[in-house]
């Protein structure tokens, strides 16, 4: 039977399977910012119409990961009509909610 990737990150070092879980972080950001584009049938040319920028800076953007700006993000997804909210779990659980 073929190894698991739980077994393939176990045999990383610390530090190897700490990268590795902040690219994969930054990865599913840029999908899901992507996706929210994506889900109101939103184009890059069109976004970057309302946002008064290039369609190249919307693909920097979309491709910037978790190094993206909450002010970046705000106007991203306000230009589509939409409102950014920020949850903040804390370490009780409790959930803390606001819009930014």
């Amino acid at each position: 039977m073929g190894r698991t990737l739980d077994d393939l990150l176990a045999s990383r070092s610390e530090e190897s399977q700490q990268r590795i879980q902040e690219m994969a972080t930054e990865l599913l950001l840029e999908v899901r910012i992507q996706a929210l584009r994506e889900e109101l049938e939103v184009s890059q040319i069109e976004l970057a119409k309302a946002l008064g920028v290039s369609q190249p800076a919307v693909v920097a953007m979309e491709q910037r990961g978790s190094d993206i700006k909450l002010s970046t993000m705000k106007r991203y997804v306000e230009a589509m009509g939409g409102k950014l909210r920020v949850d903040v779990e804390l370490p009780t659980g409790r959930h803390i909610g606001f819009n930014v």
